[in-house]
């Protein structure tokens, strides 16, 4: 009899493997490695990592039912010991197996969750940009925030990603002939012009930016800030900070369709911090400046 139920365990155990295995291929095709859809969603190393980490989360559901399962089985096992020492100690023993296995399983899980979130918290200091790609959601949770680390940004409306700062090609994210103006100009500086790509790709065509420096012109307003028509503060980010120099920040429109998180999640997502972005809704536009300028206005 005891022979016969140890079988059973160990065919419960190798079946719930075997199924483990079986259907991993399926799981992937279910979503579990969120890109490889299309043509505009190409798999990059954050969407292989972040795949890994599904794949870990879906294994770990189903050895916690293998491991659920097993204990059941070695609670039969005792139950029907009827007193018999050699047969509870097997059954003691087949339990603490399983804990143990549990146990480990839990702190790989823990291990591999406490790792992602590092990465996705950690900026690297050159691009200001997230670590490998990777945001965190919440503890457990991660996702792509760009393409890959050399390939730019994943436009979040499936358009194809603009290569680089061109006047021409970001005309429909400049709203005024002044504001074109302010960008053949070349009021923006080189930060800017990164930010402004980065955020154009994510946000698609619905980007509008009122302001890159000021109707009045750049040196002008930096010069004699206080006379209409310029129309931001002494030393704002759009007029080089206190530096000086190139406008360091942007105004975009939320008369477009764009929502201030909208505005403020592709921000982030380009790598600026809280303390960069302005909501001005009040004005119909969020204020984003480059993480280059030593005043945020």
């Amino acid at each position: 009899m005891l022979k016969k139920i140890h079988q059973n365990a160990i065919f419960f155990l190798f079946f719930g493997l075997f199924l483990f295995l079986f259907t991993s291929e399926n799981a992937s095709a279910a979503g579990l490695v969120p890109c490889g859809l299309g043509a505009t969603d190409p798999c990059t190393l954050c969407h292989f990592i972040v795949g890994i980490k599904g794949l870990i989360d879906w294994g770990m559901g189903i050895l916690v039912a293998i491991s659920i399962t097993a204990i059941s089985i070695a609670g039969v096992m005792y139950v029907i010991s009827s007193g018999d020492p050699t047969f509870a100690k097997k059954a003691k023993d087949f339990v603490t197996s399983v804990v143990i296995g549990f146990a480990l399983m839990l702190g790989a899980w823990l291990i591999v969750n406490t790792t992602f979130y590092l990465f996705s918290a950690k900026k690297d200091a050159t691009s200001g940009t997230y670590n490998l790609g990777l945001t965190s959601k919440s503890w457990n949770s991660f996702s792509c925030s760009t393409v890959s680390t050399t390939m730019g940004t994943l436009p979040m409306t499936g358009e194809a990603p603009i290569s680089g700062y061109d006047c021409s090609s970001l005309s429909a994210s400049l709203q005024t002939d002044k504001t074109r103006k302010q960008c053949t100009d070349g009021d923006a500086s080189t930060s800017l012009q990164t930010l402004i790509v980065c955020m154009r790709n994510k946000l698609g065509s619905k980007m509008i930016i009122t302001s890159i420096s000021d109707d009045a012109g750049l040196s002008s307003c930096q010069a004699s800030w206080a006379q209409p028509p310029c129309a931001h503060e002494k030393s704002s980010c759009h007029y080089g900070g206190t530096a000086g120099g190139k406008s360091e920040a942007i105004d975009v429109s939320t008369t477009s369709g764009l929502t201030v998180d909208n505005i403020t999640t592709a921000a982030k997502e380009c790598g600026i911090p809280t303390s960069a972005i302005k909501d001005e809704s009040n004005k119909n536009h969020v204020h984003v400046s480059t993480t280059s300028c030593n005043r945020a206005n």
